[in-house]
């Protein structure tokens, strides 16, 4: 068990306090603990669509005959430079 201290602002509280009286029999702890899990499970949810999507776009990729390894180094690196290149 992990012991955490927050602090939060006034409405914060209240609205903290509010949630844990009328849901959670009053207890700060089991509200910030099920916040958590809701924010663990909402990432969890979005890493699954996106490697839907990734799916989904190599199943493309793929009918169209797929990418040639040399082409995909290349547009790689040329991305990169563009993207990461210092302005003048």
């Amino acid at each position: 068990m992990v012991e955490v201290t927050v602090q939060l602002t006034s409405t914060m509280s209240d609205s903290v306090r509010e949630i844990a009286n009328k849901q959670f029999e009053g207890s700060l702890p089991a509200v910030l603990n099920a916040a958590l899990e809701l924010y663990l499970n909402i990432q969890t949810r979005k890493r699954q669509q996106l490697k839907k999507v990734v799916q989904q776009i190599r199943q493309e990729v793929e009918a169209l005959g797929g990418i040639d390894e040399e082409d995909l180094e290349h547009r790689i690196k040329e991305y990169r430079r563009t993207k990461y290149s210092k302005p003048l």
